[in-house]
């Protein structure tokens, strides 16, 4: 016997929010490869062409507490779309995603310490610029790879909401197998630049699958939203 979901209205305006996070994290992190934010090695030599670079890196630190804000907002709103079909599993999703921005945030003050090094010597009076240097590149690494630490959380819970939405039948079944295998491959990525950072070049490239299924499933999820199932639809999936 085949269960049918029947989503809420309330349900329908999560799924719209839910849509909107997508789109403000994924707008935040497209500024954050492509924007005009300088590396830090450009404050390694303090002057005073550096100071409009010192405002471009701040907005960087904006969009990352922007994105980070919208992935725990997401993580709350799926919840409230797919907690009717099983909380227990919308629940650990949902933790999983705020784990995700735990750690982000955290990786946050990492870069800020790091650039906060270089711009503010003075905080830092016992050392030399060589030692400033090394601890720039330190705190630097630490930050570069920790991201792929949070990758593995944002992972199991992108793949859970997926599922919970291939078995509801709340949007199509191309979206949520695509959703599943998205971030299954983000995961597993992940994972072996965290075994093997010497690969993290060569597989940069599988990001970007990613990065476009966030972009069309934020704008179904906003502009066409959830949808009663047929029937039909949740047996194929149930079954």
């Amino acid at each position: 016997m085949s269960a049918q979901y029947h989503p809420s209205p309330s349900a329908g305006r999560m799924a719209r929010l839910a849509g909107l996070s997508y789109l403000i994290y994924s707008a935040a992190g497209i500024y954050i490869t492509f924007g005009p934010i300088p590396p830090l090695r450009a404050f390694t030599t303090l002057s005073a062409a550096t100071e409009p670079l010192e405002f471009l890196f701040r907005t960087g630190f904006l969009a990352e507490t922007l994105m980070y804000i919208f992935v725990c907002v997401s993580a709350a709103a799926m919840y409230g779309v797919l907690r009717s079909v099983n909380q227990a599993g919308a629940l650990v999703a949902a933790f999983c995603r705020l784990i995700e921005g735990a750690l982000g945030v955290t990786f946050i003050l990492f870069k800020y310490a790091t650039f906060s090094v270089l711009v503010h010597p003075e905080l830092t009076p016992g050392f030399t610029d060589d030692q400033r240097v090394s601890l720039m590149m330190l705190l630097r690494d630490i930050y570069g790879s920790g991201l792929y630490f949070l990758l593995m959380p944002m992972a199991v819970g992108g793949i859970l909401y997926f599922f919970l939405f291939h078995r509801s039948g709340f949007i199509p079944r191309w979206l949520s197998i695509w959703g599943m295998f998205t971030y299954l491959v983000i995961g597993t990525v992940a994972a072996l630049v965290v075994l093997f950072p010497e690969a993290e070049d060569q597989v940069m490239l599988f990001f970007l699958p990613g990065a476009l299924f966030e972009w069309v499933a934020a704008i179904w999820l906003l502009f066409v939203g959830i949808r009663k199932p047929k029937l039909r639809d949740v047996q194929v999936s149930a079954g």
